[in-house]
């Protein structure tokens, strides 16, 4: 029953594949069918959720039924469980959404790309093997770098080309860091390097890691690989500004987390950790002086998601299991609150001709739903209590202490103080100032950002279950041992 989770990378798969035969029958039907194909993904994911999270046990997919590391394996636990739901959810979310959004043609290749977009980060998120990591890193990629260009205007095909550079770059280093990891210990196979971790040399170790780490930074928009994506936030089109702070960026996190953590026997593992608190803190200083300047609200927004990625970096690298679960609690909460803020934003840009802020001027009198979801999602972001970000950077603040790193504590309370000056100015524009005719407000994209508005005010005010559910997420990657023990490794010892 549980091999049924493999169409977690077919379904998208044939689905994009079959949108061309689609489009012969019927021009029409290309875009239903990517709601279709999405809403079909959601509720498989939603059945792995809670097969993993009810049985506690995770679910292991062989290829071709060959034992690891001989065989590829997709290893579903807790954390990929909970974020495979994730892409799920907000790729149909999006789904809707382009329906309204998206008129360029050909929306065939619209759609295809769509889909290889969430097959990419689910089978990122999904692999136990780190060279078919790269490969969906690439898949993940290479349709980014399209999305970005789809609108076909002279600014997002520079974005495009921004991305593809850096992109280039990184795909360089994570190769180079396989082949030290692979030269070194002769196996791709995650349980089975964290099995033999111990053995690795020192320097073989940190230069892996760090080339690995660098190699990803580009899709998890960590300074200094992450130039490309206020471009690319502004650029492409809104479903897809969505996606990249949603859950492409997710993926790319868990990834380092990952490739972090079955290291951490290796010697010289805790200045790899240095390494990426330096990273993660950079950009947070970046992201927040940066967003401070911005006029257009998508390019804002943009900055604030790339600091919040920095704070999550730097949880990740406290080395603790507590760091680690409070980095996943705000990798939760950074999803649904920037879905629900791009989604808002690229609606009101829709009809009120563009993103910048002299358009939002008397949003609230406008469009008071769309309103409402921008500045309800400003304010959770903020950290404001009863909201859900409150408790993700509550438990960043608590394990920043635990760990003795005060520096970090000064770091989450100086972005929020940033975050509430120009979040502010964006809700004084929307709800104090200008004017103007009601408009009326698409009823599905309205009851989509009222679920999300309800989910994290849910989580604001009931945070004790969800942060079980992401301590289980987090013991899924720091318990190496657990991890090791899952996965059947075909008659290897260390």
């Amino acid at each position: 029953m549980n091999q049924y989770a493999s169409l977690l990378i077919a379904l998208p798969l044939f689905g994009a594949f079959l949108i061309p035969v689609l489009k012969k029958v019927g021009k029409n039907l290309v875009m239903p069918f990517l709601v279709l194909v999405t809403l079909i993904q959601t509720g498989i994911a939603a059945w792995v959720f809670n097969e993993v999270y009810t049985s506690g046990k995770p679910i292991i997919i062989m290829a071709g039924g060959f034992r690891p590391p001989v065989g590829i394996n997709l290893y579903i636990g807790h954390f990929a469980a909970l974020f495979v739901l994730i892409v799920a959810v907000a790729s149909f979310l999006m789904a809707v959404f382009s329906i309204k959004a998206v008129k360029v043609e050909p929306q065939d290749k619209y759609a295809m790309l769509f889909l290889l977009l969430m097959l990419g980060a689910t089978g990122m998120i999904a692999t136990g093997d780190i060279f078919n990591l790269f490969v969906f890193m690439e898949i993940t990629a290479i349709s980014a770098y399209a999305l970005t260009a789809y609108n076909k205007t002279g600014e997002a095909s520079e974005a495009a080309l921004k991305y593809v550079v850096l992109g280039g770059i990184g795909s360089s280093f994570f190769l180079v860091g396989v082949a030290l990891i692979y030269g070194s210990l002769g196996t791709l196979n995650m349980a089975h390097i964290a099995q033999l971790a111990s053995m690795i040399n020192p320097t073989v170790a940190k230069a892996g890691l760090a080339l690995l780490i660098f190699g990803l930074a580009v899709e998890a928009e960590l300074f200094p690989l992450n130039a490309w994506a206020p471009d690319a936030y502004q650029e492409a089109p809104h479903p897809i500004t969505a996606v990249f702070s949603a859950f492409v960026v997710k993926a790319s996190l868990y990834a380092i987390g990952r490739i972090l953590y079955i290291l951490s026997a290796s010697e010289g593992w805790n200045s790899v950790l240095s390494l990426l608190i330096i990273m993660g803190t950079i950009t947070v200083v970046i992201g927040e002086l940066s967003a401070l300047r911005q006029t257009n609200v998508k390019r804002m927004i943009a900055y604030s998601s790339i600091a919040q990625v920095g704070l999550i970096a730097v949880g990740i690298a406290l080395g603790t299991q507590k760091g680690l679960d409070a980095s996943i609690f705000q990798m939760f909460n950074h999803a649904i609150v920037k879905l629900l803020m791009f989604l808002a934003v690229g609606y009101a840009a829709l009809e009120l001709g563009g993103p910048e802020m002299e358009n939002f001027k008397g949003l609230g009198k406008r469009m008071p739903i769309t309103a409402f979801g921008i500045t309800l999602g400003a304010i959770a972001i903020i950290g404001i209590p009863l909201f859900n970000v409150f408790w993700s950077k509550m438990q960043l603040i608590m394990a920043a202490l635990e760990a003795e790193k005060i520096g970090v504590v000064a770091l989450i309370l100086g972005a929020s103080l940033v975050e509430m000056v120009y979040y502010v100015r964006l809700i004084h524009t929307i709800w104090f100032q200008g004017d103007g005719d009601k408009i009326r407000e698409n009823s599905a994209l309205a009851l989509g950002m009222l679920l999300l508005i309800a989910f994290i005010i849910l989580i604001g005010i009931y945070p004790q279950p969800f942060w079980d559910i992401m301590q289980k997420a987090g013991s899924d990657i720091f318990n190496v041992a657990e991890y090791i023990k899952n996965v059947p490794l075909m008659g290897v010892s260390p």
